[in-house]
């Protein structure tokens, strides 16, 4: 029972549950107390032990269906699928079988009386030693199901079965009766197949659950924004908000960690002396961190506007990490964009910013004039606790640059971060201005991918605001 659960928390985790070790132990404990004499119950003190958040129960009960199967409703499920019975065929090689003593192989003998969960379990005896531990895809299932096939002992069922047939030939059956029963026994030997099929096939399911939906997120989070089509844009919107919750689990993670404190080495040394040099007092250091405020400029024109959109979704999902967050979004003018995220669901906010904010969407970015217009309005609101994070390629059109702007809003906040969607190659070349931007931040990115826009943000929660200016 205990490897049993711990395999099916294996498979929790690669279905992306969060369960810790305790957790697991927690499991374990409620499965032996509980049982399995009642399914639900023993359903619901797993549920109870690993799952902390109503979004994740679905993919819980899926996985336990497929785990843990009820065997009753399953044997009815594999009788229908040896196919009806026929009562006179039964009844003649039952009395045939008991009038001539003969030995049947066990599995035979479960395929003729069409008992589907012994079937189902003799099956997955045989699956142990098939390596199904490696069954990954679905072009392996029919390779699977041959090295099962190959694990039962298929050459004595097919004697067993062949010897019943020339037994009732040699008592004078009719042609006629004995091709009904060879017909018979045939299609009981093709449900056999089947269930082992359906086995491998469930193996998998249980296996590689949500494997595919896994790999379609890693291959559209290392594929450029702006190549994106609309419906890969709709994806990876999921994509980004399961990117926000797994940096907020590890930021919740540490800040527990922060808030038991780290050993304080000398003072418990110090403690140490009153009782001979043992450490019965252990002290521990805990600091105090300030949660830093963050403020996002977007470029919103056609060429960057998939980054923007996901950079948006992203830091506001994030927002709970930040004491404050403000927003803005420009193309030559800029414009304030926070009261949206506060008044609308974030969907409804994301898309107000990239088509309804007040600034020209149709007009040629101006990165200088925006920024000089931010300084103005702007910069008061500033401080040393507040980082400033840029997404933009910086092509100005020929614009002045009016870099002094940057420099200036620099000397009043932690630091500037700017991610640019566009490659390195392209930094300095025609209208880029970035190589002059690049002198007054403190980190410039290319941000071509989520996946780089999710490791610039998780370095941005986990380190950039926890040390000093």
């Amino acid at each position: 029972m205990d490897r049993r659960v711990l395999e099916f928390v294996g498979d929790l985790r690669r279905a992306e549950i969060r369960i810790s070790p305790s957790e697991a132990l927690d499991a374990l404990a409620a499965s032996a107390e509980i049982g399995l004499g009642d399914r639900e119950s023993f359903k619901w003190a797993l549920a109870a032990s690993l799952i902390k958040e109503a979004r994740d129960l679905p993919t819980f009960e899926r996985l336990f269906s497929l785990y843990f199967l009820d065997l009753q409703a399953l044997g009815a499920g594999l009788a229908r699928a040896l196919g009806p019975d026929d009562p006179p065929i039964q009844e003649l090689l039952d009395r045939l079988i008991t009038e001539e003593a003969i030995e049947l192989d066990e599995l035979t003998e479960l395929l003729l009386r069409g008992h589907g969960s012994e079937l189902e379990r003799a099956i997955r005896s045989s699956g142990q030693s098939a390596g199904l531990e490696r069954l990954m895809y679905f072009l392996q299932v029919g390779v699977f199901s041959r090295r099962i096939q190959d694990g039962l002992d298929w050459a004595a069922i097919e004697r067993d079965l062949d010897r019943l047939v020339r037994m009732l030939e040699a008592r004078g059956l009719d042609p006629g009766r004995l091709a009904r029963i060879r017909s018979y026994l045939d299609l009981r030997l093709d449900a056999l197949r089947r269930m082992i099929r359906q086995h491998v096939e469930r193996e998998l399911e249980r296996r590689a659950y949500r494997q595919g939906e896994r790999l379609t997120r890693e291959l559209l989070s290392d594929k450029p924004l702006f190549a994106l089509t609309a419906d890969e844009v709709a994806q990876m919107k999921a994509v980004v908000a399961r990117l926000a919750r797994r940096i907020k689990d590890a930021l919740a993670l540490r800040q527990r960690q922060e808030e038991r404190g780290r050993l304080d080495s000398r003072r418990t040394i110090r403690k140490s002396l009153q009782y001979g040099g043992i450490p019965m007092e252990i002290v521990l250091r805990r600091r105090h961190r300030e949660k830093p405020k963050l403020v996002t400029i977007c470029d919103v024109s056609d060429s960057v506007r998939n980054a923007s959109r996901f950079m948006l979704q992203l830091v506001w999902s994030l927002q709970e990490c930040f004491s404050r967050v403000r927003s803005f979004v420009l193309v030559s003018e800029i414009a304030e964009v926070t009261q949206a995220f506060d008044r609308d669901p974030v969907e409804r906010a994301i898309e107000w910013a990239l088509r309804g904010a007040p600034v020209d969407y149709h007009c040629r970015s101006d990165f200088g004039h925006a920024f000089s217009r931010f300084c103005r309005n702007e910069l008061d609101g500033l401080d040393r606790r507040t980082t400033v994070l840029v997404l933009g390629d910086a092509r100005n059109n020929y614009n002045d640059p009016q870099a002094w702007a940057l420099r200036l809003i620099r000397e009043r906040v932690k630091g500037v971060i700017w991610l640019n969607p566009e490659g390195q190659w392209g930094w300095g070349v025609g209208d880029s201005v970035m190589p002059l931007y690049a002198p007054a931040c403190d980190v410039v990115r290319e941000c071509r991918t989520i996946g780089q826009l999710g490791e610039v943000v998780d370095d941005l929660v986990h380190h950039w605001w926890r040390r000093g200016r």
